[in-house]
C-alpha cells in the first residue's frame, strides 16, 4: 500500500458526506491535513458530522453546506456559496444520491433519481469549474464521480430520460449510475486539455444505510446481500485513490471508470456517443439555474 500524501492547503468538496462512503472520505482527507466542505442536505446530521471530523481529525477546516439535491435551485445555490468561499478546488467529489422505490417528481418536474443522482451532481460540476480550473493553472484537480456496477441494467432512452414508462428501482438508479459513468468520460473528452481529470468508479456493494432507504425491494435485497458486502473502509478505498493518490494511473484517469484500483469493465451501451448525447440533454435541462 502506497503512502497516502499530504493534502495541507488543498480544498476538497464532498457531497453526501454526513454518512457512508462520503464521510468516511471526507474523514481521510481531513485527517490528512485539507480543507474540506461537506455537501449534506441535513442541517443535523450535517452538523454532527462536522464535529466528528474537527474531533477526530484535529482538523478545524471543516465547513457544512446545506442543500436539496432532488432541487437544483438548490444545487444551484450552495455552488455559488463554494464559489464564495473557495476560488480554487482542488477536488470535487460527486458522491450524493440515492434509490426511491417509488416513482415520483421533483418540484422542477424531473424523476426523482435522475434529479438527485445525476442533474445535482452535473450542475454543480458545471459551476465549480472556474474554482476548479483556478486550481488546475497551479497544478492538477480532479472531479471524482461515484458510478456503480448497477450502470450495466439497461440503456438509456433518451425519448424518456424522466422514465415516465417502465419505472423501477433498478432501472432508475442504474440510469443514474450509468450517467455518473458517463459524464466523467465526457467531462475528459471536452477538458482533457486542462489539468482537471474526471474519473468514476464502482465502491462494490457497501454496508451503508441505502440498503434501507429505497422501499421493499431494496431492504430485502439488502437483508440476504448484507453479510457479503464489503465494508465501508474497503468500499471507500478507490475513492480515495482516485480522489487523493500521486499514482500515475489516478492523476492520468482520464474519464474512465474503476473498481478496486483498476480500470473496470463498462457496459457495451456506455459509448462516447451516449455519453456527448447526454451532456448535451443534461445542458439544456440545467440551463435555467446556471
Amino acid at each position: 500500500m502506497s503512502i497516502q500524501p499530504d493534502l495541507s492547503g488543498k480544498v476538497y468538496i464532498v457531497t453526501g458526506a454526513n454518512s457512508g462512503i462520503g464521510f468516511q472520505a471526507a474523514k481521510n482527507f481531513a485527517e490528512r491535513g485539507a480543507t474540506v466542505a461537506l455537501v449534506c442536505r441535513s442541517k443535523e446530521r450535517g452538523e454532527q458530522a462536522v464535529s466528528e471530523l474537527v474531533l477526530g481529525a484535529k482538523n478545524s477546516n471543516i465547513k457544512l453546506y446545506l442543500a436539496d439535491f432532488s432541487l437544483l435551485s438548490s444545487v444551484s445555490r450552495v455552488a455559488d456559496e463554494l464559489l464564495r468561499d473557495y476560488p480554487k478546488v482542488d477536488v470535487l467529489c460527486n458522491n450524493a444520491g440515492g434509490a426511491n422505490g417509488t416513482r415520483s417528481e421533483t418540484a422542477d418536474g424531473l424523476e426523482t433519481t435522475f434529479a438527485t443522482n445525476h442533474l445535482a451532481g452535473f450542475l454543480l460540476t458545471t459551476k465549480l469549474l472556474p474554482s476548479l480550473t483556478a486550481a488546475a493553472n497551479s497544478g492538477l484537480a480532479r472531479v471524482v464521480f461515484t458510478s456503480s456496477y448497477g450502470h450495466t441494467h439497461s440503456a438509456l432512452d433518451f425519448n424518456d430520460l424522466n422514465l415516465a414508462h417502465g419505472y423501477s428501482i433498478l432501472k432508475a438508479y442504474g440510469h443514474s449510475k450509468l450517467m455518473n459513468l458517463l459524464t466523467a468520460r465526457e467531462f475528459h473528452r471536452r477538458y482533457k486539455d486542462t489539468n482537471v481529470v474526471a474519473s468514476s468508479f464502482h465502491p462494490g456493494a457497501v454496508r451503508t444505510p441505502i440498503w434501507g432507504k429505497g422501499g421493499l425491494l431494496t431492504r430485502i435485497v439488502g437483508i440476504f446481500a448484507y453479510p457479503f458486502m464489503v465494508n465501508v473502509k474497503q468500499g471507500t478505498d478507490t475513492f480515495i485513490w482516485l480522489a487523493s493518490s500521486d499514482e500515475e494511473e489516478a492523476i492520468k484517469a482520464n474519464g474512465r471508470y474503476y473498481f478496486k484500483r483498476k480500470r473496470a469493465h463498462t457496459a457495451k451501451f456506455a459509448t462516447d456517443e451516449a455519453a456527448e448525447k447526454l451532456w448535451n440533454a443534461s445542458m439544456k435541462l440545467i440551463e435555467p439555474f446556471l
